[in-house]
């Protein structure tokens, strides 16, 4: 019987190919999500909120792009629609602004998938939502 000679080098190059690398991208890739996640929830609901303050879906959209430049993402990396207007950059759609109505928008805002030095590697879109309604006795003059 011959001696076994080890492979070991090879099994620990596979291993930390196939075993360690996913991981590493996997946590790696949480804090981009979960950061950008917070952003489009909290971008949704001053977005709202704003609008329905002024009346205008332009100052939701004023509100929505600042908060995204604050975090350094650039305009076509947050898209805002308005009362079921697919988002798109810069805002899409307009909401009735009368007494009771309700005020939704919709907010994307892109996750790259791997930050490098070098640029992003892959993404995808988080998406979240927000209704806000105008007061029943609210002023609109």
């Amino acid at each position: 019987m011959a001696p076994d000679r080890g492979h070991a080098g090879v099994e620990l190059a596979l291993a930390v190919a196939v075993l360690m690398i996913p991981a590493a991208i996997v946590v790696l890739g949480f804090g981009p999500w979960s950061e950008r996640s917070v952003l489009a929830s909290s971008a949704a609901a001053e977005a709202a909120r704003s609008a329905v303050l002024n009346l205008t879906v332009e100052a939701g959209n004023a509100v929505a792009l600042e908060m995204g430049s604050n975090y350094g993402l650039e305009s076509d990396e947050i898209r805002l629609g308005w009362c079921g207007a697919a988002p798109a950059a810069g805002g899409s759609g307009t909401c009735a602004m009368t007494r009771g109505a309700s005020v939704a928008v919709e907010v994307e805002v892109w996750v790259p998938v791997v930050n490098t030095p070098w640029g992003a590697i892959g993404g995808v879109w988080v998406t979240r939502q927000h209704v806000e309604a105008i007061d029943l006795y609210r002023g609109l003059g």
